[in-house]
């Protein structure tokens, strides 16, 4: 079945709603540069509300230490950590949870997600303003000769408009969401939410 992770949660009301439609991750954005960055401690208490689903959580870090990185997994209770900004396959080896890299795609695909040890390869659209939340696509076939498929992440303005294209053009199982479900950045819209998770779901 495939799966779907959404981005960017900033508030208790959006991460039991993920919980309760299914979704298999939430995104818990780290970076204070980011419209959507959440305290530690607020996503620390939000988790704590998840106890009992079995929704996975991940943290969004842009080149932080690994010693800082490990240190927010543990106090948050993290399951994952997503690295999203120019971090060195080297460590990735040193973060004591399982790790997401993220690439940003432009034009053209270069091979160097090959260098990363990660459970999962997250590929977006590169801006050379923002690291991830972009709103925008990028050209899907640019990844479609990856061989391992199963360790791919498709994020980049998917919505509810492109979503099912997405799907069966992108030759991928677990889809990133983020500002395509929103109300505001990081408020989501349930509606969105609900119809884009029962499309991805289906």
């Amino acid at each position: 079945m495939n799966k779907v992770k959404i981005c960017g949660i900033t508030n208790i009301e959006d991460a039991l709603l993920c919980a309760k439609l299914k979704v298999d991750f939430i995104g818990f954005i780290f970076y204070k540069k980011s419209p959507r960055f959440i305290d530690p401690e607020d996503a620390k208490d939000i988790c704590k509300m998840l106890a009992n689903f079995s929704i996975k959580k991940v943290g969004v870090f842009v080149d932080e230490s690994s010693s800082y990185i490990n240190s927010i997994g543990e106090k948050v209770n993290l399951d994952y950590v997503q690295l999203h900004g120019e971090e060195s396959p080297n460590l990735i080896e040193e973060i004591k949870l399982e790790t997401i890299k993220a690439f940003s795609i432009s034009s053209k695909r270069n091979k160097d997600f090959e260098k990363y040890n990660s459970k999962y390869w997250l590929f977006d659209t590169f801006d050379k303003d923002f690291k991830g939340g972009t709103g925008k696509s990028f050209d899907w076939s640019l990844i479609s000769e990856i061989a391992d498929r199963g360790k791919i992440i498709l994020s980049g303005g998917l919505n509810l408009e492109n979503i099912g294209n997405a799907i069966k053009e992108s030759k991928t199982s677990f889809f990133d969401i983020c500002s395509g479900v929103e109300k505001s950045p990081g408020v989501k819209d349930v509606q969105k939410l609900e119809t884009i998770v029962g499309l991805i779901k289906s």
